[in-house]
């Protein structure tokens, strides 16, 4: 094979490969959850702002305002000193989780925005 020949197929299956990872990626994102409702011990992702913050030893705790004035109990177990303050707006991905009678969302990840 030619030098030249090599060198397009090499372009097109970069080319195709990106394309494919790019519309792979797209269907990796986990829905907004706004209320947790009926969503028990699954993956969710919610946006808002922190408040009631309170920081232990091993653990964070705070409530996360949504865009619908809706509050969620969060709980962070991070894994070096975290710098969050009341009123920052954040992202989480988490697992929902039901503590005496009420859901909490258990934190896997934390992106302030």
């Amino acid at each position: 094979m030619e030098e030249k020949t090599v060198k397009l197929v090499s372009i097109m299956v970069i080319i195709i490969g990106l394309t494919f990872l790019f519309f792979y990626s797209q269907k990796l994102e986990l829905p907004v959850t706004e209320e947790l409702g009926n969503s028990a011990s699954e993956t969710v992702m919610m946006k808002g702002t922190v408040s009631n913050l309170r920081v232990t030893d091993k653990a964070v705790f705070f409530e996360l305002e949504g865009e619908k004035v809706v509050k969620t109990e969060i709980i962070l177990f991070p894994d070096n000193s975290i710098y969050l303050r009341d009123g920052d707006q954040v992202e989480i991905t988490g697992q929902v989780e039901e503590y005496k009678g009420k859901k909490e969302v258990v934190a896997d990840k934390m992106v302030l925005k």
